[in-house]
């Protein structure tokens, strides 16, 4: 992709693109998958299309056996193998996210039941770590709730950018969010990380996007123009458009996706098969 940031022609013609092509009904978003270890041409090739165009697709797979195995294959296929290592990793590169009665563990929201708010994965990450793309497979649904919503975070620069150039403009600002340093008993587990809002990726030249809507995790630069526009930005994120999507994933359901902005509705489980959804969270993108 050219920097649609900078050059006015460029931005036209990906604009152009991205609304004659993007897809706004779920349904035309969902790929059967018969063996996930094992994809057709046919399988892949509608799974790369709608990340394309999309940035996610949803899919679906027969019951499985032995299912985490059979998810890492499915990623690996799709170029999903730099998987980020971090503390709750279990399975090459897969998170189990579910309820956690550890103390620890259970300070970080996924590991609850409550609703996560509108954010882009590892949005707290320096730029060595980017998480560029993100797989979710449902094992176990809730008993209620645990409705995932999402949209194309490219779609929302786009939208903003429609309304008021000045609006992305803000947000690319170079120094626009910074998430503050992570202590842990006086011990620095993560540094802070400063960067703009929207960004051009400089490894795969795509228009990228960190952000997290908890207020209380982040620092906006000291600008009544960069205010404003993460307003905008939020107000954005808390209507309805055709490019908004909402699903309550059941068993053997999941989403591919580079790394969307995305939410989390609470839920309430049966406390005899608990939510769990498994996660793998990567540095390099779905091709």
């Amino acid at each position: 992709m050219a920097n649609v940031i900078d050059t006015i022609d460029k931005y036209q013609y990906w604009r152009d693109e991205k609304l004659a092509k993007s897809v706004s009904d779920i349904d035309n978003c969902t790929v059967e998958i018969n063996k996930p270890e094992q994809l057709s041409t046919a399988e892949k090739d509608k799974l790369l299309t709608l990340c394309r165009y999309n940035n996610f697709a949803i899919f679906q797979t027969p019951q499985l056996q032995d299912y985490e195995s059979k998810l890492v294959s499915f990623n690996q296929q799709l170029n999903l193998v730099d998987f980020d290592q971090h503390l709750y990793v279990k399975n090459q590169g897969l998170a189990r996210i579910t309820p956690s009665e550890q103390k620890d563990q259970a300070e970080f929201i996924p590991y609850t039941d409550r609703a996560i708010g509108w954010h882009t994965d590892g949005y707290y990450n320096a730029s060595e770590h980017r998480i560029r793309a993100f797989t979710l497979f449902c094992v176990n649904a809730a008993e209620s709730g645990g409705e995932n919503q999402w949209i194309d975070h490219q779609m929302v620069y786009l939208l903003l950018r429609e309304e008021n150039p000045d609006i992305t403009k803000a947000l690319t600002h170079p120094k626009a969010m910074s998430i503050p340093e992570h202590k842990v008993a006086g011990v620095v587990r993560r540094k802070t990380s400063t960067g703009p809002i929207f960004f051009i990726d400089e490894i795969t030249e795509q228009l990228s996007m960190r952000y997290t809507q908890r207020k209380k995790n982040i620092n906006l630069y000291n600008s009544t123009e960069i205010k404003q526009a993460v307003k905008k930005l939020d107000e954005l994120l808390n209507t309805n458009s055709p490019y908004h999507f909402s699903h309550r994933m059941h068993s053997n359901q999941g989403i591919i996706c580079n790394n969307i902005l995305h939410k989390r509705s609470a839920f309430t489980d049966n406390q005899a098969s608990p939510r769990l959804m498994l996660r793998g969270r990567y540095f390099n993108q779905i091709q």
